[in-house]
């Protein structure tokens, strides 16, 4: 970690870490697949059979563990199956996205604090955020990964005076689960390719699949041959391939919105080669702008 192309080496690691977590959280979806994963856990630690829902798991056919009121499973079922099977979706990945983003954009010297749950004094604790920065004009600033933790953030400021800046994950466009098969959308080669090369300056997190990829044909893109690529359109009046159902601002897998549609409209839009509508992304957070503008 001494070399930047070590540190470019350590940021590919990462991200390719980042998708197999992705593909792991495909449990929650994917029946054949839990149910093989469950198998061969019964088979390795017999006891598990015995427990109360192994086999209501083992045998579910919907979907497991997602947000309440898109999870088919009753909610006893997706309690066991976070127990057994615990969920990576959005925590850990961000954390690890996050952290080679401030790497990556040279804020100062990084102090993760992901395992500290608390910093201990003989008068008491306090809890800290994700991570500590050193900039090199010698300030210390938090960094939470996520929201919903504006109290602890606050309390955390309060007893040491210590700024604290939260990361926005939710606008994150590293979190997008296709709507229609909820699986999540990895990182692409061209992007770990490219973010992991810390030579190359990256000024905007959108990447236009059709203009810039280097790994797929423009047909190909435009065929949906590329697993990676998201589509996401609103619906435009004078533009007919945009006159359906997914086009609504959402990001779906490409391939499925192909999949999804009539032959007629599939056809129109593969030929229509929207450089607007196909796309992936960088991974980006918003919320450290001041310090941004900082580190610049």
């Amino acid at each position: 970690m001494q070399s930047k192309e070590n540190k470019g080496i350590f940021i590919r690691a990462m991200l390719y870490f980042v998708n197999l977590l992705m593909c792991y959280e495909v449990l929650t979806v994917s029946n054949t697949l839990r149910k093989r994963v469950l198998e061969e856990l019964g088979a390795k630690i017999t006891k598990l059979k015995d427990e109360e829902y192994y086999e209501e798991l083992k045998d579910f056919t919907g979907t497991v563990g997602l947000k309440r009121g898109e999870s088919d499973a009753p909610r006893h079922l997706t309690r066991y199956f976070d127990s057994l099977l615990p969920k990576t979706a959005g925590g850990l990945w961000h954390e690890l996205l996050a952290y080679i983003f401030l790497l990556r954009n040279d804020f100062g010297y990084i102090v993760p604090l992901l395992l500290t749950q608390r910093l201990m004094s003989l008068r008491g604790s306090i809890v800290p955020p994700d991570f500590l920065i050193i900039t090199y004009d010698k300030r210390v600033y938090g960094i939470e990964v996520g929201t919903k933790k504006e109290i602890q953030s606050g309390s955390f400021s309060l007893q040491t005076a210590i700024p604290t800046a939260t990361i926005d994950t939710i606008n994150s466009r590293t979190s997008d689960r296709c709507p229609i098969c909820k699986r999540w959308i990895p990182l692409c080669p061209y992007v770990i390719d490219n973010y992991s090369n810390l030579e190359k300056r990256i000024t905007k997190p959108k990447v236009k699949c059709l203009d810039e990829c280097t790994f797929y044909p423009e047909e190909k893109v435009a065929t949906g041959e590329c697993p990676y690529t998201k589509y996401s359109r609103n619906r435009a009046k004078t533009l007919g391939y945009t006159h359906h159902v997914y086009a609504d601002g959402l990001h779906y897998h490409y391939r499925c919105i192909l999949d999804k549609l009539p032959e007629d409209l599939k056809n129109t839009i593969v030929d229509a080669k929207d450089t607007v509508a196909l796309m992936t992304h960088y991974p980006y957070y918003g919320g450290l702008e001041e310090l941004m503008g900082n580190a610049d």
